[in-house]
């Protein structure tokens, strides 16, 4: 049985939860021998998490009534989905190591309507189909949808911004209390290094740890993902020297990676990677 990974931010537009999730996973699939499913929001076929791994071009034929996460829930309903009848619906981003799920065509509230009573049952179908699921359970806790999505998380990816107040308010809030006695990781993302307020110091302030994950904010990988190249990306960077512009969130992301895999319990070999895996 797998586990679901859900990456949240308390705050929204600061802290990169979709980038976070983006690089994480990318990572993983290269480096791990787990099958990983990336959902992403499941709402819409113009999500970032699609955007990130196809060209426009690429994505016109991922969505139809016959696919994603709309063919799910019929089959879900019928009573006729297994497990094994999953990544038939999914999409191969590394082959035999990371799949994406397209999300719906239809419109959001009527998607939401048709499927917050399947999401539980489809999720623990997909934890039988893989390793480790992954979410993007956007920021804030105004989303009745999102909080949905966080309750099914077994794994918390918690992604904080380097501002101290919006720090102060969110250790104080019902939020924080809740993340006690969960699996949780602390990811400052978009993370300045030159900043004085370090990962070390806010640590230390806010009394959190024993670790947090700094991800920096990294030009060249927000690029990739906005332009369907997060794979290219990552296969020409995940050897760099250090010194490298690039080395420091590589590394960052690898080690923010290594905790997701081994708190979801799916810790495995390495792999090398090749470039032939990819699509």
């Amino acid at each position: 049985m797998g586990a679901t990974v859900v990456f949240w931010s308390p705050v929204s537009g600061q802290a990169g939860t979709t980038t976070n999730l983006l690089a994480a996973a990318t990572c993983m699939g290269l480096e791990y021998s787990a099958r990983l499913l990336l959902l992403g929001h499941l709402l819409s076929s113009y999500a970032a998490v699609e955007r990130a791994y196809y060209r426009p071009a690429g994505r016109e034929d991922m969505h139809t009534p016959d696919t994603g996460i709309d063919a799910l829930l019929r089959l879900l309903k019928n009573r006729k989905l297994e497990p094994v009848m999953l990544r038939d619906y999914a999409h191969p981003l590394l082959r035999d190591r990371l799949d994406i799920l397209p999300g719906s065509i239809k419109q959001e509230d009527i998607f939401i309507e048709t499927a917050k009573e399947w999401l539980t049952p489809l999720l623990a179908v997909a934890r039988r189909a893989y390793d480790v699921v992954l979410l993007d359970g956007g920021s804030g806790s105004g989303s009745a949808w999102d909080e949905m999505l966080r309750q099914q998380a077994d794994v918390w990816v918690v992604c904080l911004p380097q501002n101290r107040l919006l720090l102060e308010r969110f250790f104080q809030s019902a939020e924080a209390a809740m993340l006690q006695g969960r699996r949780t990781l602390l990811v400052f993302g978009q993370y300045d290094p030159y900043s004085t307020l370090t990962s070390k110091n806010l640590m230390r302030q806010f009394r959190i740890g024993p670790t947090v994950y700094p991800v920096a904010h990294n030009t060249g990988w927000m690029d990739a993902a906005q332009h369907g190249e997060a794979n290219p990306f990552w296969f020409r960077n995940r050897k760099i020297a250090n010194g490298h512009e690039n080395h420091l969130f590589v590394q960052q992301v690898r080690r923010l990676a290594q905790a997701v895999i081994e708190s979801a319990g799916a810790r495995q070999h390495l792999f090398g990677g090749k470039e032939g895996d990819t699509p």
